[in-house]
């Protein structure tokens, strides 16, 4: 901005001082309205010659000399929105620049970029592939994105490898990377790269069809929970297994679960006392008879982590998760496969290719899907499984006081019993009376039940 001397009328009459200028733009005072005009010439239509055109800041104040500074920083304002560049035409604008960017933003707004990393890589290779076909001979540009080209991403796609050996990519992985292409070009059209931008159609429902839910068998439940018994350190997922079938509770509710406040006269009250509920309704379920005595003594926090400390003390400590040790437990127990690397093949833990990545199948959260299962096969009223899972739908009074009555979900219990009698076909790993001297007598818990 600089100080140059006025010659002009009009709008611009204050002649013969200096004005704070800045590009074609002059501040002017309008005296009779104490206020600060930005004025610049227009040329005039029909051969009327040049003109004044002038916009008010609603500032006052200053000299007509020596304007205040907030009418400074207006005419600084509208010259740095005068002179930003316009938008790159769309046939101007490099789509693969455009993921980068948006890439960036990712890495800085995202706590996972890693996903969209994913889910954008594949689109660079393809853009190679059309460019050596012929069928875009530069950029790509923004202006070639249509549904042409996004049909024979689709139909590259579905037939290479998928993330498990013999499978193919899902349905479910190619709406995320056309979602990827979809953020890159909104990001762009948001920060005004492109002027707008091409619509990027989804897959129908039917394509994007999720895969069936996974569940545990029998025999894998008892691996799992050998191979959680197995070491100390992995106790706390063996009595979190115990748990989760035995009672169908969420998981979150079981890592919370402290024995002192949620456990008491043979039921399980996974709504801690103060805390509200929410629409993931948690539960009262009674305490069967194969989980009793593994509850038996405990005081506190139910699930806590094992550890030593420098001096090889055993120490216990809260955990919030459990998916590490367990995803440890599974591969032990042979639920597993070798993962596939970012470049869609298997991946390796050395150089040599002689120790090979593995890979879990299912999670802490297939346990709950796992005994919604069994308990349906043994034909258990739904009412008493939705009961348990938390997905009663009765009204306020019912919610409160059903817990009291006789027999509550007494056939849910029963059906756990005789899931817990399946798996000890294969393992006697849910037994506590096989693994320590905390005999428990059955048939008195189960007529104390009753």
């Amino acid at each position: 901005m600089g100080r140059t001397r006025n010659r002009t009328s009009g709008a611009g009459a204050n002649d013969n001082i200096d004005r704070e200028q800045l590009g074609p733009f002059w501040l002017w005072h309008r005296t009779d309205r104490d206020d600060w005009n930005i004025c610049w010439y227009v040329d005039g239509a029909d051969g009327r010659g040049r003109r004044t055109s002038r916009k008010s800041t609603g500032i006052g104040g200053g000299d007509a000399d020596r304007p205040p500074q907030a009418a400074i920083d207006a005419l600084a304002e509208h010259y740095t929105a005068w002179r930003k560049p316009a938008p790159v035409a769309v046939t101007a604008a490099g789509v693969e620049g455009l993921i980068a960017d948006w890439l960036l933003h990712v890495e800085k707004v995202d706590e996972d970029p890693d996903r969209a990393k994913y889910a954008a890589r594949p689109w660079l290779t393809f853009f190679e592939i059309e460019r050596r076909a012929g069928r875009i001979t530069a950029g790509p540009y923004v202006s070639d994105i249509n549904r042409a080209l996004v049909q024979r991403y689709i139909d590259w796609r579905k037939p290479q490898p998928g993330a498990r050996h013999g499978s193919t990519v899902s349905g479910a992985t190619i709406s995320r990377e056309l979602a990827a292409l979809r953020a890159t070009l909104r990001h762009a059209w948001e920060n005004e790269v492109i002027p707008s931008a091409p619509f990027i159609p989804d897959l129908s429902d039917k394509e994007k069809a999720p895969p069936k839910e996974l569940v545990f068998e029998p025999e894998h439940v008892a691996r799992i929970l050998e191979a959680a018994i197995r070491l100390p350190e992995r106790w706390h997922v063996h009595l979190f297994v115990m748990i989760m079938l035995s009672t169908h509770g969420r998981g979150e509710a079981v890592l919370e679960l402290d024995a002192d406040s949620q456990i008491r006269d043979g039921l399980i009250y996974f709504n801690a006392p103060g805390r509200a509920q929410t629409k993931k309704r948690r539960s009262i379920v009674p305490i069967a008879p194969t989980l009793a005595p593994w509850l038996d003594g405990i005081k506190g926090k139910v699930i806590m982590y094992r550890t030593t400390d420098k001096e090889g003390a055993v120490i216990t400590k809260p955990t919030e998760s459990v998916t590490t040790a367990f995803r440890a437990c599974l591969i032990e127990a042979g639920l597993c496969e070798q993962a596939i690397g970012p470049d869609s093949k298997p991946a390796w833990l050395d150089e040599a290719r002689t120790k090979p990545k593995m890979r879990a199948i299912g999670s802490p959260n297939t346990l709950r899907h796992t005994i919604a299962t069994e308990l349906h096969k043994r034909g258990i009223a739904e009412a008493q499984i939705d009961s348990a899972a938390g997905h009663s739908g009765e009204g306020t009074n019912k919610k409160n006081y059903r817990h009291l009555r006789p027999g509550y979900l007494k056939d849910l219990i029963e059906g756990v019993e005789d899931y817990w009698r399946e798996v000890g076909q294969h393992t006697t790993a849910h037994l506590r009376y096989q693994r320590d001297t905390n005999v428990v007598d059955f048939a008195a818990r189960r007529a104390a039940g009753k």
